[in-house]
């Protein structure tokens, strides 16, 4: 089987970093009898797999650390998003999947980092976080993706809306997405109300999807979307013009070009 190349077809160079971590959580060690086949878990070559960094790491190594990834919040997703959110209290070794590399023409490191958590599901992780985008992925879902699937964004990204009105945004809410930092490029937010979060939420995913394939907004650049929605990218600024969501990413603001111009 050939592994087709996830591209970039709008790519332009940024200087940024590509960061990719994926934790996948066992019982117990795993089992060193399967062998890990390009191809059959979809790598589509051999140099991204060589420059990912592989570990693993025990409870008893760093408690703290560990816990922190099946407590508070994490808790709470995970049992919105696995069918078995509870067995992660038995997790005993967490094995970690990253990468880190200059911004590129293509997402091999990304496919590469998947084809290796497949593996490792493969060989007994039942879940895979992609902490990141706050996504919490079963075994057996990952187990089951195609090694030939085309590129997804709606995979690799979260895209949330904050249920806490935030005075930065005049009551409004925070809609925004998590994990474009696997892409070099910043997460996005936008100010939402109920009325307008549906209309929202469809144009930062258009955003997220561009600049995925490889473009990068610049501070005051304007963005059509239709005829009569344009908006304009400006830097995020926690706490001034946007609040603080805690993204672990740089971030663009989507401002309505309406409340620039009165």
């Amino acid at each position: 089987m050939t592994v087709p190349l996830w591209t970039r077809p709008r790519h332009h160079p940024t200087g940024a970093r590509v960061s990719i971590r994926l934790l996948a959580f066992a019982e117990t060690l795993l089992t060193d009898e399967i062998r890990f086949v390009m191809d059959r878990y979809g790598a589509p070559s051999p140099g991204p797999v060589r420059e990912l960094q592989v570990g693993q790491t025990a409870w008893e190594d760093d408690p703290p650390w560990f816990d922190n990834w099946r407590i508070d919040a994490m808790k709470v997703i995970a049992r919105m998003q696995l069918p078995d959110a509870d067995r992660l209290d038995a997790a005993r070794h967490c094995y970690s999947v990253v990468a880190d590399v200059e911004d590129r023409p293509d997402h091999a490191h990304l496919q590469a980092a998947w084809a290796v958590a497949r593996w490792l599901v493969d060989r007994g992780c039942f879940a895979v976080l992609d902490p990141d985008a706050a996504r919490w992925h079963d075994g057996a879902r990952v187990a089951a993706l195609a090694p030939d699937r085309p590129f997804d964004l709606d995979a690799e990204i979260g895209l949330i809306i904050e249920t806490t009105p935030r005075k930065e945004f005049g009551r409004g809410h925070a809609l925004h997405t998590r994990g474009m930092v696997k892409f070099a490029r910043p997460d996005v937010m936008v100010a939402a109300t109920p009325d307008n979060a549906n209309r929202l939420m469809e144009v930062v995913r258009r955003v997220a999807q561009w600049m995925a394939d490889g473009e990068m907004p610049s501070a005051g650049q304007g963005l059509d979307v239709n005829d009569d929605h344009e908006f304009f990218f400006v830097p995020l600024e926690p706490g001034i013009n946007a609040p603080q969501v805690n993204l672990n990413n740089d971030a663009v603001l989507l401002v309505p070009a309406s409340t620039l111009t009165g």
